[in-house]
Formats: C-alpha cells, sequence, structure tokens
C-alpha cells in the first residue's frame, strides 16, 4: 500500500495506539518494535484477507474497517465479526496449523501485518507478549464457543440510502443521529461535508478523502453517512465505507427499487457484503403497515422495521436495534399456562421496559404476536379472553383429539390476514418440521399459520401442511427459543418467560399399570365411586410432546444466555385449563412484578 508521509504518520500513530491497548503487558521497546516491524495490508470491500485451509503466516491488527470471519465449511456461517483494534490471525503466531476460518473485509479496510517469523524474534527478547497473545486466543475461542455464535460488534457507520422513490431519507437520518447519540458521539455525512472540509467533491477516491473519513470515524462513535439521490460515486463511497447499509422507503410508496439502488446494486454472495436493513416509513401511529413483502422481495435484506414518524420511541428502538443493544422478549409454551405471559407483559410495561423484538413458541408465539402487532397488555389479555377462553372441539380421534376449528377461528379473528412482516415489532416463532425433524423459525409470511403450526400438539390438534410439509408444535425442539433471538446481532438483552413446569403429573399411589378406561368412565359419572386421579390422555401427550424440549434445553443451557429469566409458577395449573386465563395472567404478574422492576433498576432504568 502506498502511503504519503503525512498519511504513515497518521496511521503509524493509531497502530501504536492499537498496539498499545491489545498488549499493554508489554514494555515500550516491545511495542515499538512490534510497530516497526508491521507491513500495512488494504483491502477493498468484499476482498478476502485469507481463506480457511490457507497456510498461517502472520496475524494481523485492525486500523479501520471491519473484517468478518467465517466457517467455510458449514456454508459460510458467520463466526464473528472484527472491530477496530482487534486482531484476527493470532493462532498463525503461534502454531503452524493451516487457517481454521475464512476471513474478509466488510468494507474498505486497513491492516497492520505481523508476520509470525517477526514474531518469534520478539518474543525471545520479550516473553511477556507470548502471554497477553495467548489470552488473545483464549478469549476468541470463548466469543466462537457462545449459544450465538453472531457478531456481537456494533456498527460504527451506517449508510442512509433512500429505497425507491424515498424523498423523506435526509429528515430521517437526522432523527436516527439523534437517538443513536444516546449510544456515543455520532456524525452524519454527505457529499457537501467533504466538499466544505477539504476543497474537494465527495466522490473523489483519493487518499486524501478517505483519510479525513477515517478521521471523522475515530472522532465519532457513529458516523451516518447520507447518500442523497443525486451524487452516485459518493453514494457509492458511502457503502464502502459502511458497516451497516440502510434502506429507508416511505411505506406507502411504489416499493420497485430506486435510481441511486440500482446504481449501487452488485452481484456475489450475500455474506461478502455489508449487513442490509429495511427501514419503512409511516407517517403516524394510527398508520398500519400493509404490503411488506413488496418492497423484500427485489432486495436482499437481513432485517426490517417499521418506523413511525411520530414516535421518538420507534427511533430509540431501531438504534438499540443498529448498536445491537436491542432488548428481545422470548416466551415459552406450556398450554393454557401460556396466558402468564399476558402478566408479564403488564408488569413490563408498568416498569417502563421497553421491547424491541418478539418470540415464542406454541401459546407463547400466540402471546408474542399480540405484543408484535403493538397492543397494550389490557388490549392483549382481553384478546385472548374473547378468542382462546375454550379451545374443545372434539372429533373422531384418527389424527388428533380436536378438529382445530375453534383455534383457527380465533386466529382469524385476531390477526385475519396479516403477515409476520406487517407486524410493527419484528417477530418470529418456532414449529416443528415433523416431516424433516428440524426446526422452523416462522419470520415471514402468513402469521395465522405460522401460529397454528406452533401450536400444534401432536395427538391434540392436527398438523399444519407447508408446502406439503407437516408442521407441529415447536415445543417438540425449542419450546423456549432464547438461543435463537440471542443468535440475532441486533439483540444484546433477552427476556425470557419459562411456563413449563421441572416437575408434572406425578402418580397417584393407587396407580397401576394397567388402566380400564371403562372403569375410569365408569368412575366420573357415578358420583358414589372414588375417583382414581390418573393423567387424562391430553395431559400426557401435552407433556410427553414438551419434554424432550425441555429436557435438551436444560443439558444445553440456555438459561443462561438470557439477561433476565423468569419462570412462573405452574405446576398446579393444568395445561389445558384455558378457561382460567384471568387467574393464570394474575399470576405471571405477581410472580414477575418485583424481579423485572428490580432488573430494570438495576440497568439504570
Amino acid at each position: 500500500m502506498s502511503l504519503t508521509n503525512q498519511q504513515r504518520e497518521f496511521w503509524h500513530a493509531r497502530l501504536a495506539s492499537h498496539l498499545s491497548g491489545l498488549f499493554h503487558t508489554a514494555d515500550a521497546a516491545a511495542l515499538a518494535e512490534l510497530e516497526a516491524n508491521a507491513e500495512w495490508v488494504s483491502l477493498r470491500g468484499g476482498e478476502t484477507l485469507f481463506r480457511q485451509g490457507d497456510a498461517g503466516d502472520a496475524a494481523y491488527v485492525l486500523v479501520s474497517g471491519r473484517l468478518r470471519a467465517l466457517d467455510a465449511s458449514a456454508g459460510e456461517r458467520t463466526l464473528n465479526d472484527i472491530g477496530v483494534g482487534e486482531t484476527v490471525g493470532e493462532m498463525a503466531l503461534l502454531s503452524p496449523d493451516r487457517r481454521s476460518a475464512t476471513v474478509y473485509a466488510v468494507r474498505d479496510s486497513l491492516l497492520a501485518r505481523l508476520s509470525a517469523q517477526d514474531f518469534h524474534r520478539l518474543i525471545e527478547r520479550h516473553p511477556n507478549v507470548l502471554q497477553r497473545i495467548s489470552v488473545l486466543l483464549v478469549q476468541r475461542l470463548r466469543q466462537q464457543d457462545r449459544a450465538h455464535t453472531q457478531a456481537r460488534s456494533a456498527p460504527r457507520t451506517i449508510a442512509v440510502v433512500p429505497a425507491g422513490t424515498c424523498t423523506g431519507s435526509e429528515a430521517f437520518t437526522q432523527r436516527l443521529a439523534q437517538a443513536l447519540a444516546a449510544h456515543g458521539a455520532t456524525t452524519r455525512l454527505d457529499a457537501g461535508c467533504v466538499r466544505a472540509a477539504l476543497g474537494v467533491e465527495g466522490d473523489a477516491d483519493s487518499p486524501q478523502v478517505v483519510q479525513w473519513l477515517n478521521e471523522q470515524e475515530l472522532a465519532h462513535r457513529f458516523v451516518l453517512y447520507e447518500t442523497g439521490t443525486q451524487a452516485a460515486e459518493w453514494a457509492r463511497r458511502a457503502v464502502r465505507q459502511a458497516d451497516h447499509v440502510l434502506l429507508v422507503g416511505e411505506a406507502h410508496s411504489s416499493p420497485a427499487l430506486g435510481e441511486v439502488e440500482r446504481h449501487l446494486a452488485t452481484g456475489g454472495s450475500s455474506a461478502r457484503a455489508p449487513r442490509r436493513s429495511l427501514v419503512l416509513l409511516h407517517p403516524s401511529a394510527d398508520a398500519v403497515p400493509s404490503g411488506t413483502a413488496a418492497f423484500l422481495t427485489p432486495r436482499r435484506i437481513d432485517s426490517h422495521y417499521h418506523v413511525r414518524l411520530d414516535r421518538d420511541a420507534d427511533f430509540a428502538r431501531l438504534a438499540r436495534c443498529l448498536t445491537g443493544t436491542g432488548i428481545g422478549l422470548a416466551l415459552g409454551g406450556g398450554g393454557a399456562r401460556g396466558f402468564a405471559h399476558l402478566g408479564v407483559l403488564r408488569a413490563l410495561a408498568e416498569a417502563g421496559v421497553p421491547i424491541d423484538w418478539v418470540c415464542g413458541t406454541s401459546s407463547g408465539a400466540f402471546v408474542a404476536a399480540l405484543a408484535a402487532q403493538g397492543l397494550s397488555p389490557e388490549a392483549a389479555h382481553a384478546q385472548c379472553r374473547a378468542q382462546f377462553s375454550s379451545l374443545r372441539d372434539p372429533t373422531l380421534p384418527l389424527v388428533a383429539l380436536l378438529a382445530g376449528r375453534r383455534i383457527r377461528a380465533g386466529l382469524e379473528r385476531a390477526f385475519g390476514a396479516l403477515t409476520i412482516e406487517d407486524l410493527p415489532l419484528p417477530y418470529f416463532c418456532i414449529s416443528t418440521n415433523l416431516s424433516r425433524a428440524t426446526q422452523t423459525v416462522h419470520e415471514h409470511g402468513s402469521l395465522l399459520r405460522a401460529i397454528r403450526a406452533s401450536l400444534s400438539l401432536p395427538g391434540i390438534l392436527p398438523p399444519v401442511n407447508i408446502a406439503q410439509d407437516l408442521h407441529v408444535d415447536g415445543g417438540l425442539v425449542n419450546n423456549l427459543p432464547i438461543d435463537v433471538l440471542a443468535a440475532k446481532p441486533e439483540i444484546g438483552v433477552v427476556l425470557a418467560v419459562d411456563v413449563s413446569a421441572e416437575v408434572e403429573m406425578r402418580a397417584p399411589e393407587d396407580m397401576t399399570a394397567e388402566i380400564s378406561g371403562w372403569r375410569l368412565l365408569w368412575q366420573r359419572l357415578n358420583p358414589w365411586t372414588a375417583r382414581s386421579e390418573v393423567p387424562s390422555i391430553m395431559s400426557l401427550l401435552t407433556r410427553s410432546a414438551l419434554v424432550a424440549s425441555v429436557h435438551w434445553a436444560r443439558e444445553r443451557g440456555t438459561a443462561g444466555a438470557a439477561s433476565l429469566y423468569l419462570r412462573i409458577p405452574v405446576a398446579d395449573l393444568r395445561l389445558l385449563a384455558f378457561e382460567r386465563i384471568d387467574e393464570i395472567a394474575a399470576r405471571g404478574y405477581e410472580s414477575t412484578r418485583e424481579p423485572i422492576r428490580a432488573w430494570w433498576r438495576q440497568r439504570g432504568g
């Protein structure tokens, strides 16, 4: 890389600062030697630093930009992101093993290369550097072994690109900058800022412009690059400089690609581009999102958000998600016990805890969808009472004990033809693909069908046909999807509510292994005969459906990924006691009100 003397001085100063932070136990002589031996490596966005299986001959310090590590043996699964001041490839300094991951530049990046040969000479004279490298390796391995392996390094630079015919991106960027300022110093840059500062056009692809932009990034926690609709070259520069690209469109406008979007469109693997999110702007809180899928279809989008222009809370939510500090709520399944989630929603609202993302399994999927609609806790409670106080519609048990007509009718009344994409809050739910023995995460399409699948306890409700695969209750594979939620890079805080019982359905002392259904029926019909309190077939089927998921959750320790884990005392409540909705909701509220308040106060809320 060719650097002017001024640029070399600037970047060497930045490298010295990073090395001091990384190897703070090393003496000044060791740090000076590391810096002097470093070689500069420049990558454009999308270019590969090294590939999995390559010989390891050097480590790198990221001085500017952003890198991403992928597991090429697992379909380019993201292992982690590398931010400014971090190292990558440290194993090559200790072992001649081949590279264990592929690393590429998410955006234009500058790195300092430390060769293994120079490093070995260094540790002969400064052995304490070796100890620090070992610590860095352990930290990296721990990060990759976490249940959520997605990158946790929040983006520093965000490009705001008009989607379609949007004309309000400038006002949006100003509001977003105000919300981001709560998380760190934030500035907005456009082509005019570069022209005013340097006396050259912002689209000039020169070292002078690149250095000035990097200086702005060093001076601020977040930089918002406004592409506008005119300067195509500046738009390209902004996107190349961005860790995250926001496509901002007006929800009522045409979903077709706009001129700037078409100009920026590039081919290649989606894994080799910055993360992209779609933001759809709505004029007021009264606006009901619709047609979101039409915006998503022609674009490669990782996530999307609905932002109401008269709601500061929507901009605050977007800022949290962009900075990886979003608050996600996971609601577990448990039949009628899921009504306890209604009380938890009330306790969260009273404590003032904002919720940015919701998800759930089985009955938790239904309550989470009500929250994602933006309903108040009181309105969600009323909806449950109106639609699901009774779900019994027995049928000839050839496929299931219940026909499922009542539950479908209730879902239709609650959600109609609503799609998941049109929910005001990001949402997903879990079902089990019985045909393929896999977990399905529903993030798109019919909300009614997704919830109906997530609720379909085998043997009790008929399975749901999705693309000719049979889908049943998500509780078979993941009754409380903490892991799926925590893996989302937008989420930094996970609240989990468990409505399953640790111990369920203890047998009565007089229960034998041979039971006559006719005798039990006679006991229940004859008021003078003592009843045997054996579990019903519906209770047995329900518990059996959940037991594997509960077991594996314990084994994997998924509860440890939650920032606040709430278990509702429900052991005395029948799984099918839907008529006790008010009592169950009250229990959820009373058992979580104080823990939520204490947790939120501790976080400074």
